[in-house]
């Protein structure tokens, strides 16, 4: 049973900005916790997450830590990008931020939202064994890679049919190729959290001069 009331499966995913997915990782109780599923996924080696290399990170919602590797938006401030539309005045840099972080990590909540648009027995699952019920989201996400690596149209042939952003969450291994991640995980420092928090600044005060 999840926060809002009904089952459900969490499931941590990672996507490209083609709106492919990279990896997933399905299995996991809806009551989760988001920072518990990655964690787990960081530490248990046979899950083959793929960390991102030096110098790289994945963009993450607020339901993630900020450290090596994973920068999360400022948490003091606006974030979702519906709330800048009441009001498109920024309030404060960290909101300059938030709001570009915001725009590129959307890609992710598209991505599921086609997915559920696309076949509606993810937004619905038949009481069918975890096992076959697992098998299913993992080959309507393996066919969703095919479709769109196949022919990028498919979007707007989706979305003459039905609005495919209405099914995208406000708050929130599938392997691209066939090789092994040669980086493993080790557990963050003080320092290393720092760096990520310096380099969210440095990129906080240069979206701000560029937005003055």
């Amino acid at each position: 049973m999840n926060r809002k009331g009904y089952t459900s499966t969490n499931i941590l995913a990672v996507c490209d900005f083609n709106m492919c997915f990279t990896y997933a990782l399905i299995g996991w109780e809806g009551s989760a916790h988001d920072t518990r599923i990655l964690m787990e996924a960081l530490r248990n080696l046979s899950l083959k997450f793929p960390h991102p290399p030096e110098g790289k990170y994945y963009l993450v919602d607020s339901g993630y830590p900020t450290m090596k590797g994973f920068m999360g938006p400022y948490k003091s401030a606006r974030y979702h990008i519906p709330q800048f539309r009441m009001s498109r005045a920024f309030r404060s840099p960290n909101e300059i931020f938030n709001y570009h972080h915001s725009s590129l990590r959307s890609v992710i909540e598209r991505t599921f939202g086609v997915c559920k648009a696309r076949w509606r027995i993810l937004r619905n699952m038949t009481k069918y064994p975890l096992k076959v019920q697992f098998q299913i989201i993992w080959s309507c996400f393996a066919l969703h890679n095919f479709i769109r690596r196949m022919g990028n149209n498919d979007l707007d042939v989706l979305g003459s049919i039905e609005d495919i952003n209405q099914f995208q969450e406000g708050e929130r291994g599938f392997e691209d190729d066939d090789g092994e991640s040669s980086l493993v995980w080790q557990q963050p420092t003080q320092e290393d959290t720092q760096q990520m928090i310096t380099i969210r600044n440095t990129i906080r005060d240069q979206l701000t001069h560029i937005s003055r």
